[in-house]
């Protein structure tokens, strides 16, 4: 009876395990497509409605979810307190501040903190042209993302249950 419910468990455990990595796989998708859409509306913001980016930042931070939002928020409070601080800087250290947040993992850093040695320009064509770039490496790195979703999907899915039932047989 201990031997069923112990393989009962151990099995489940290792499912259970599949299921959280596929999990955590779509979060970092969902979370590169939110920064995605960060930067199309600072790039609308930059380029439209010719807003510095400290105001751009508040004026987009409504319209993102949860870690972003909160990230621009402090982005636009830091620069408002006038510390001297260029505006790179600050970006860099909120970010890196608020990274933890983040579902991402450590190659992702750069996507989101690459934008801030660019910023500094006053010309804004040369922030839109930075913004854009930006743009198209995330959207690669999304792209890249979902072709392989669905094949990483199965084999961690199969690693587990299979895993699971060949730690059974041994263990029994």
């Amino acid at each position: 009876m201990f031997r069923f419910l112990g393989a009962v468990f151990l099995l489940a455990g290792t499912t259970g395990y599949s299921f959280c990595f596929c999990r955590d796989m779509h979060e970092r998708l969902q979370c590169l497509h939110e920064m995605k859409r960060m930067y199309e509306l600072l790039y609308s913001q930059v380029g439209y409605c010719l807003a510095a980016f400290p105001e751009a930042c508040r004026m987009v931070e409504p319209y993102l979810n949860a870690p972003f939002s909160e990230m621009l928020h402090a982005v636009y409070e830091e620069a408002e307190r006038n510390t001297g601080k260029p505006f790179p800087q600050i970006w860099e250290e909120q970010t890196a501040a608020y990274f933890p947040r983040f579902p991402l993992k450590r190659e992702d850093e750069a996507l989101l903190t690459e934008l801030a040695r660019s910023l500094g320009y006053a010309d804004r064509e040369l922030q839109k042209q930075a913004i854009d770039e930006r743009m198209n490496t995330l959207q690669g790195t999304i792209q890249k993302l979902e072709t392989h979703m669905a094949e990483r999907e199965k084999m961690v899915m199969s690693f587990g249950i299979m895993g699971g039932l060949l730690l059974v047989i041994v263990l029994i």
